[in-house]
């Protein structure tokens, strides 16, 4: 990634939220949620700027402001999300245009840019989307290796994972933002002998998988595909996601039908949501299929990225 330009936001600069990442989430000022973009150790209040009608003058986006009005006065991003990439760009270019150095119109309104800059530890960060459906996927061999091994030692990896994707459908209700209380389940474990009922109690195994999660924008008509290639077009950006697990539970209810109860409890996801245009630099190829994928899985554009996560 190039240098970040200087930002006449303090101690934005080499904070990791400097002005070439600028990521969207909820905060919670005065009790209503509301969309913002992180700077820095501040909240940009998307609301309040467009209020004053700071938003509307980019390519893409008319000068009063349509499509935007009413979109940051919703509790969610999903409103912003429905307008697609085009919108997403010239919103992310008019506010790198109104944080950059020089910039003199966030400073135009009087007291705009204090009423607008909230400290981050002056407000509460929400769920950033509401969350319609989602889905888990196996997301590389080491990943399906080792999940595998938790709950099947003899046969980790079955054969399906070499040729498709591999997921399944959680339970979007139980989504909630990073952070959060998370109960540990009860449920039933294998049978501790032969000739033994299940267990019940308390999860002995609870774990939780870093993972990184895609938040996308519309998709296609109802039952029609996304070709690999025209992935950009849907992908609006990333978030982390701590994927709860009830190892005890998972192995003994899982087959055949796969996750439930072990799996459904909680999915925590970050309040931040980093756009796919940040991480543009960060995208290189993926590892070699082997097998080749069939056509309809393929892509010549480099769709791994090259990010370090971390679990403390």
């Amino acid at each position: 990634m190039s240098a970040p330009q200087r930002s006449w936001v303090p101690g934005a600069d080499g904070s990791g939220f400097g002005i070439e990442h600028l990521p969207y989430g909820v905060l919670r000022g005065d009790g209503t949620p509301r969309p913002a973009v992180r700077i820095g150790e501040r909240a940009l209040d998307l609301a309040l700027l467009s209020e004053e009608g700071l938003l509307g003058a980019a390519d893409g986006l008319p000068a009063d402001s349509r499509p935007l009005d009413g979109i940051f006065e919703q509790p969610t991003l999903n409103g912003f999300l429905e307008l697609g990439p085009g919108a997403w760009a010239a919103l992310r270019t008019r506010l790198t245009e109104l944080l950059a150095a020089g910039a003199d119109e966030l400073q135009s309104v009087a007291g705009l840019a204090e009423r607008a800059l909230l400290p981050l530890d002056e407000v509460e960060l929400a769920l950033p989307i509401a969350v319609a459906d989602y889905v888990d996927f196996y997301s590389s061999l080491e990943h399906a290796t080792n999940v595998g091994a938790l709950i099947r030692p003899d046969d980790p990896l079955m054969p399906n994972w070499r040729h498709l994707p591999v997921g399944y459908h959680g339970r979007s209700g139980t989504v909630v933002v990073g952070g959060s209380p998370v109960r540990r389940p009860l449920g039933q474990g294998p049978p501790e002998g032969p000739e033994q009922p299940p267990s019940f109690g308390p999860e002995s195994r609870l774990d939780f998988e870093l993972e990184l999660g895609f938040v996308t924008g519309p998709g296609p008509e109802h039952g029609g595909p996304i070709a690999p290639h025209a992935a950009a077009q849907h992908i609006f950006g990333f978030a982390l996601v701590n994927d709860w697990s009830a190892r005890t539970i998972q192995v003994w209810e899982y087959q055949p039908l796969g996750p439930f109860l072990g799996k459904s409890f909680a999915t925590s996801i970050g309040p931040w949501i980093t756009p796919l245009a940040a991480l543009e630099p960060f995208r290189v190829p993926g590892p070699e299929q082997d097998p080749p994928p069939h056509e309809y899985l393929r892509s010549d554009e480099p769709w791994a990225l090259d990010l370090d996560l971390e679990a403390a």
